[in-house]
């Protein structure tokens, strides 16, 4: 399945553990559990990828952080998954040569996914990485 643009689509991904690097009023960032540093990459990605701590920050993913991020603190251990979450395609793009992001295995593709809330705000959505470590499944709303 290739997704089109306005397309309704189901975004989720399985729970894995991970450690809070650390923690502001705005952000929390976790050591991601998917992906491994790639040294050999021109991009410099630390491991870390930091999610907003509420919803009502301009910027969305998402990423699901249990227990609530108010309940944690630099050190804890967390859980992160996108539970199944009905969502619009703004964008998709494949990859061939798999992306250079820093992080190993390589994304084959990308879908910047938007909520139905904020369908006419057009930097109001998230972009996914598919095809790499992370388990992210997207499945085309068919009703």
């Amino acid at each position: 399945m290739v997704p089109q643009i306005g397309d309704e689509v189901v975004v989720s991904c399985e729970p894995a553990s991970a450690r809070v690097a650390a923690l502001d009023s705005r952000h929390i960032t976790l050591e991601w559990p998917w992906g491994v540093i790639d040294n050999s990459s021109n991009f410099r990605w630390d491991g870390g990828f930091s999610i907003p701590c509420d919803d009502s920050d301009l910027e969305w993913v998402p990423y699901h952080i249990e227990p609530v991020v108010s309940e944690l603190r630099a050190g804890d251990v967390c859980m992160v998954s996108i539970p199944p979450t009905r969502l619009y395609v703004g964008h998709y793009e494949e990859y061939d040569p798999p992306r250079n992001l820093g992080w190993v295995p390589a994304p084959t593709a990308g879908i910047y996914v938007i909520p139905p809330e904020n369908m006419d705000e057009e930097d109001a959505g998230c972009m996914l990485y598919m095809g790499g470590a992370e388990p992210i499944r997207v499945e085309l709303v068919d009703d």
